[in-house]
């Protein structure tokens, strides 16, 4: 909870559904992980760097509520959270394919992504609200993120 300081960073980790300001309760009803498989990535000491989730949507291992914490972003967490979500997601749900939304406006995201594989498609399904977002899909390799280019 206390990586999302304000509304736009709660806007942009899980849309404007989520509740803000948020406490206890509600933070856990709308991240729905008692529903959804939910997953972190931990340090040597326990502490929690990241957080993500996934379930099926549209027949794709969809990834949400992706987000490192401040203190670690820069390190490779995303790529890392990402990866490892998807291959353990993909698998889990017996899909080929994984799918997200980034906001528009985070680049820093939307280039992770598509050094993941991950390109922008036309949203199947009417959704009011997505206009600020790109949807993405990506096929699932043996890992996500293997490139073609050396780069």
């Amino acid at each position: 909870m206390s990586w999302i300081d304000s509304e736009q960073a709660c806007r942009q980790w899980a849309g404007t559904w989520f509740e803000y300001p948020f406490d206890q309760h509600s933070f856990s009803r709308d991240c729905r992980w008692q529903d959804l498989p939910t997953f972190v990535l931990q340090g040597a000491k326990g502490e929690i760097l990241a957080f993500g989730q996934y379930y099926n949507r549209l027949d794709c291992c969809h990834l949400a509520r992706l987000i490192v914490s401040p203190m670690v972003r820069g390190a490779g967490l995303g790529r890392q959270l990402v990866t490892q979500l998807v291959a353990h997601g993909s698998k889990e749900l017996q899909l080929e394919r994984a799918s997200l939304f980034v906001l528009k406006d985070n680049p820093r995201a939307l280039a992770l992504y598509q050094k993941l594989g991950f390109q922008q498609c036309e949203y199947p399904e009417p959704e009011q609200g997505l206009e600020i977002c790109y949807y993405m899909v990506a096929t699932v390799k043996s890992e996500i993120g293997e490139s073609d280019d050396a780069g």
